[in-house]
């Protein structure tokens, strides 16, 4: 299997701020890059948008992921409201595909139960550029909302990152029928 990895924002486009300014672009980095480890280690091949702070247009985006010939592209994000009780995973689809709709729906609840916060379900977009540009079935994760004190503070938790990667990250491999065992092993 071939992951395309995006990790929202970067650079020059912090995406949403906390209000203690954590920056959504370098948290999702590194949810994202202990995402791609899991992965690499389970032997899957992941090609990421970004490994590091920098800006690349959402065209650039969805053109390296195509011209990769990517089976699936994730795009790893925080959501934001002006409501600062909001908080919630979510994940974001182009269109009801079925087989898409089942690991949105597995990422969904298995985020909602470790992270113990609301899920706020599968939601559909045509709008979404990552979701309508690319060959491949592709997801947006809304991991939960940065603009929630207490979300944002257990965001600052590196355990915390571990644990919202780890699920993504055996959610992934699930759907690929690969597991996660204790001694870190991975196997079909």
């Amino acid at each position: 299997m071939k992951w395309f990895l995006d990790f929202g924002h970067g650079g020059k486009d912090s995406g949403a701020l906390g209000t203690n300014k954590t920056k959504e672009s370098d948290t999702v980095l590194k949810i994202g890059m202990m995402v791609k480890e899991n992965l690499e280690n389970a032997f899957e091949k992941v090609i990421t948008t970004r490994d590091n702070d920098k800006y690349y247009s959402l065209d650039y985006r969805t053109k390296k992921a195509n011209n990769e010939n990517c089976d699936y592209f994730i795009s790893i994000h925080l959501n934001s409201a002006t409501n600062s009780s909001a908080k919630g995973c979510e994940v974001w689809l182009y269109n009801e595909n079925i087989k898409l709709k089942n690991l949105a729906n597995n990422l969904c609840n298995n985020l909602s139960t470790k992270m113990d916060t609301p899920n706020r379900g599968v939601k559909y977009s045509k709008k979404l550029s990552v979701l309508k540009n690319t060959k491949m079935p592709s997801l947006l994760i809304e991991v939960d909302f940065i603009s929630n004190k207490e979300v944002e503070k257990s965001l600052r938790n590196d355990n915390h990152l571990k644990n919202i990667a780890d699920t993504i990250s055996s959610t992934l491999l699930s759907f690929v029928n690969k597991s996660i065992v204790e001694d870190k092993v991975f196997y079909r």
